[in-house]
C-alpha cells in the first residue's frame, strides 16, 4: 500500500471536488456508476490527479451528448466509447509552476484539465507549444477565471476535443497563417429571390430594406494578414483532426473565415457568450461540415443570409437569446439538412414569407420571448411557415393576432405538435385545415374567447388538445366529431358554465380537465365521470411482449393514470361544492336507464355503481310502502273514532228520552182528574 504525503493528499482532494463541481455546471444526463479510479501517483504532478476515466463521462462528451439526446437517432454514437482514456485534472496557480507542471506530465496522457483557480487579477499564460510533447493528446479542455490566456503559437495537429472558457484567445506573431488566393465568395453563388434582377410574379414582395454600409476600403490580401496579425485574433488553422470546439464566455466578439479555415474534420462548434454582435460573411466556410452550431447568449441584432453561408451539412442551430427583430428571405442560406432552430429569446415581431424556403428538412422549430409579441398573420396568401412540410415540431410563445385564421399554418402538413401561447383573442373555421398528423395542440395561456365550431375540422389524429386558462364561455357542440382519437382535453382555468352532452361519448378519452371554471350544476351533468375528470396522466410505463426465452420482442410505452381529488370541478350555484357531491346528495337526478338486468361485461367500478343505485331505489320503495300503511292506520283510526262518537251521541239521546217519559204522569190518573172536574 502507498502512502501519500498529507499535503499532496489534500491537494488530490481538493482537484476531485473541483472537478465534480465542474461537471455538474454542465447538462446533466443520466449517469452511469463511476468506475474505481486508478491513481497514478508515480509520474503526475504534484498538482494534478491522473487516472483512468471513461471518455463519456468527460464534460466535453456529456456536452456533445446532451446537444444530441433528443435527435432519437444514433448519429453519435462515437462520443459514447466504454473505452477508458488516461484523464490529468492539474490545478494552474502560479505563471511560474506552469511550464514546469506541463513538461512533469506523463506523455502518453490522452486528456488534460486545466484550471485556472487563482483570482481574476492574477494573470495567467499557457502556450499551445508547451503541449505538443503530449504525443497522444486527444483532449483538451482549460477553464480561467477571465484573465488567464491562452496564446496559439502553434497548431495542435492531432487534437480532436478542445473545450475552453473563461479565456482570453490570442495568436502569436509567429503563427503561420493560410495563405489562400482569393476568398470564399468567389465560389458561392446563392442569392435570395429578392436580390435576382428578374423577380417571379409568384415572389411575394414587402417593404423590407437594411441600412446601407459605408464604404469599405478594398486591401490588398497581404495588407489583410498583417492586419489580422496586428489584431492578434485566434485561428485554429493547422487543427485538422478537431472535431469538437467550445469557446464560452472567451470575448471572441469578432469572427472571421480564416478563424476556422482547414477544419473539414470539425462537426460540433459552440460560440456561447460571447457578446458576438454581426456574423461576418462566410464566417464558418473552413468548416464546412458542421453538424451542431450554437451562437446562444450572444448580441446578434441582424442575421444576413452569407454569415451560415456554406453550411450545407449543418443538422442543429442554436440562436436562442439574441437580439433578432425580423426575419426574411435574406436571414438564411440553404440549409437542406437543418433539421433543428431555436430562435428562443430573440425580440422577433414579424417573419416574413420565403423565410424559411431554404430549410426544407426542419423537424423542430422554436421562437418567441416574453418582452416582445410576435405577429401571425399571412401576406398576399402567403404563409409565415411555408415549405416546412416535414416540420413535426412548431413551439412560439407570446404570439399576437385578432383571430387565428386559414393560411397562417399552411403548408405544415406533417406537423405533430404545436405549442401556442399568448393574445389570440378567436379561433376561426379551419384554422388547423391540412394538418393531418397533428397530434397534439396547445392553445392554453392565449386569452381565446371564442372558438369556432369547425376549428377542429380535418385533425382527425388529434390525441391531446390544451385550451386551459383562456376566456371561453363555452365549448361549441361539435367542436370535438372528428376527434375520434382523443385522449386528453384541457378545459381548467376558463369560464365555462356548461358543456354539450356529448363531450363524455369520445371512445377513447382517459382525462378531461374540467377544475377552475363555475359550473351550473344540474341533471344534464349526470353522465360526467370522476374517473375522466379526476384523472392526472403520469410518466409513461414500457410495456413489452416477450418470446419462449424470456426476451422482450416487441415493446410500448403506455401512459400511467392516477386520480387526484383536487381536480374535481366544483359548482358555482351550490357554494363550490363538488359537482358529484351536488348530483347524489342535492339534485337526486335520475339514475340512468339499464336496459339489460344483466351487468355480464361491465367493469367492476360500473357493476359496483349499479349495486348502489338499485339499493338506493329499494330504499325509496321501502319508504314508499311504509308511508301508505301509516296512512291506511290513520285512515281506520279516524273511522273508529267517528264510530265510537255516534253510539255515544245515540245513547245520550236515549237516556234524554226515558228521563223524560219518567217526569210525565201516567194515563189513569189524567181520567181521574178529569172525572173529578
Amino acid at each position: 500500500m502507498i502512502s501519500l504525503p498529507p499535503i499532496r493528499l489534500i491537494k488530490v482532494l481538493i482537484v476531485l471536488l473541483l472537478r465534480c463541481k465542474l461537471q455538474l455546471a454542465l447538462p446533466q444526463l443520466e449517469l452511469q456508476p463511476e468506475p474505481q479510479v486508478e491513481l497514478d501517483v508515480m509520474s503526475c504532478p504534484v498538482s494534478c490527479v491522473c487516472q483512468y476515466a471513461p471518455f463519456n463521462e468527460l464534460p466535453i462528451a456529456r456536452w456533445v451528448n446532451h446537444m444530441t439526446s433528443e435527435e432519437g437517432a444514433d448519429s453519435y454514437t462515437e462520443y459514447l466509447m466504454p473505452n477508458h482514456i488516461k484523464l490529468a485534472t492539474c490545478l494552474l496557480q502560479e505563471q511560474g509552476e506552469t511550464q514546469a507542471l506541463l513538461n512533469a506530465l506523463p506523455i502518453d496522457l490522452q486528456a488534460l484539465i486545466l484550471l485556472h483557480t487563482g483570482s481574476s487579477a492574477s494573470q495567467l499564460t499557457v502556450n499551445t507549444s508547451s503541449l505538443h510533447p503530449l504525443t497522444q493528446l486527444s483532449t483538451l479542455e482549460v477553464r480561467g477565471t477571465g484573465s488567464t490566456m491562452l496564446i496559439i503559437d502553434e497548431p495542435l495537429e492531432l487534437l480532436q476535443h478542445a473545450n475552453f472558457e473563461q479565456v482570453i484567445l490570442q495568436a502569436s506573431d509567429r503563427l503561420q497563417r493560410p495563405t489562400h488566393s482569393k476568398l470564399p465568395s468567389d465560389d458561392y453563388e446563392y442569392k435570395p429571390p429578392s436580390e435576382l434582377d428578374g423577380i417571379n410574379e409568384a415572389t411575394p414582395r414587402y417593404k423590407l430594406q437594411f441600412e446601407t454600409d459605408t464604404a469599405i476600403e478594398i486591401v490588398s490580401y497581404e495588407q489583410h494578414v498583417e492586419l489580422l496579425k496586428q489584431s492578434r485574433m485566434p485561428s485554429f488553422c493547422g487543427w485538422g483532426q478537431l472535431e469538437v470546439l467550445r469557446i464560452h464566455n472567451c470575448q471572441l466578439s469578432e469572427l472571421h473565415w480564416q478563424m476556422f479555415d482547414g477544419l473539414t474534420q470539425l462537426h460540433h462548434l459552440s460560440l456561447e457568450r460571447n457578446n458576438i454582435a454581426e456574423l461576418q460573411p462566410f464566417a464558418f466556410t473552413g468548416a464546412l461540415h458542421l453538424r451542431s452550431l450554437s451562437l446562444a447568449h450572444n448580441a446578434i441584432g441582424r442575421l444576413y443570409y452569407l454569415g451560415l453561408a456554406g453550411l450545407l451539412e449543418l443538422e442543429t442551430l442554436n440562436l436562442a437569446d439574441n437580439r433578432l427583430e425580423l426575419l426574411s428571405e435574406l436571414s438564411f442560406p440553404p440549409l437542406p439538412r437543418l433539421e433543428k432552430a431555436d430562435l428562443r429569446q430573440n425580440p422577433i415581431m414579424y417573419i416574413y414569407p420565403g423565410t424559411f424556403w431554404v430549410m426544407n428538412n426542419t423537424r423542430e422549430l422554436h421562437l418567441g420571448t416574453e418582452s416582445v409579441a410576435l405577429e401571425l398573420r399571412t401576406y398576399n396568401n402567403y404563409g409565415q411557415f411555408d415549405s416546412l412540410q416535414k416540420l413535426r415540431l412548431l413551439s412560439i410563445s407570446n404570439v399576437t393576432t385578432p383571430s387565428l385564421e386559414q393560411g397562417v399554418f399552411k403548408g405544415l402538413h406533417s406537423l405533430e405538435q404545436l405549442n401556442l401561447s399568448g393574445s389570440i383573442e378567436s379561433v376561426q373555421l379551419d384554422a388547423f385545415s391540412g394538418m393531418q398528423q397533428l397530434r397534439e395542440l396547445d392553445l392554453s395561456h392565449c386569452g381565446i374567447a371564442e372558438l369556432s365550431m369547425d376549428a377542429l375540422l380535418g385533425v382527425k389524429r388529434l390525441e391531446q388538445l390544451n385550451l386551459a386558462h383562456n376566456n371561453l364561455r363555452h365549448v361549441p357542440s361539435g367542436l370535438l366529431d372528428d376527434q375520434q382519437q382523443v385522449e386528453m382535453v384541457q378545459l381548467q382555468g376558463n369560464q365555462l358554465s356548461t358543456l354539450p352532452t356529448s363531450f363524455f361519448r369520445l371512445p377513447r378519452l382517459r382525462v378531461a380537465r374540467l377544475n377552475q371554471n363555475p359550473w351550473q350544476c344540474s341533471c344534464d351533468m349526470a353522465n360526467w365521470l370522476p374517473r375522466l375528470t379526476n384523472a392526472v396522466r403520469g410518466p409513461s410505463v414500457e410495456r413489452c411482449v416477450h418470446d419462449i426465452n424470456g426476451e422482450p420482442a416487441l415493446c410500448r410505452h403506455v401512459f400511467s393514470y392516477e386520480l387526484d381529488k383536487n381536480l374535481v370541478p366544483r359548482c358555482a350555484n351550490y357554494n363550490g361544492r363538488s359537482v358529484y357531491y351536488v348530483l347524489r346528495r342535492q339534485l337526486y337526478c335520475d339514475a340512468p336507464l339499464i336496459l339489460a338486468g344483466s351487468t355480464r361485461g361491465l367493469p367492476h367500478w360500473r357493476k359496483l355503481q349499479l349495486k348502489m343505485q338499485q339499493q338506493q331505489q329499494q330504499r325509496g320503495n321501502n319508504k314508499g310502502s311504509n308511508s301508505k300503511k301509516r296512512q291506511r292506520k290513520h285512515k281506520a283510526r279516524l273511522a273508529q273514532r267517528n264510530r265510537l262518537s255516534l253510539l255515544r251521541r245515540q245513547q245520550q239521546q236515549e237516556q234524554m228520552q226515558q228521563e223524560l217519559d219518567a217526569s210525565l204522569p201516567q194515563s189513569n190518573d189524567i181520567m181521574e182528574m178529569s172525572n173529578e172536574i
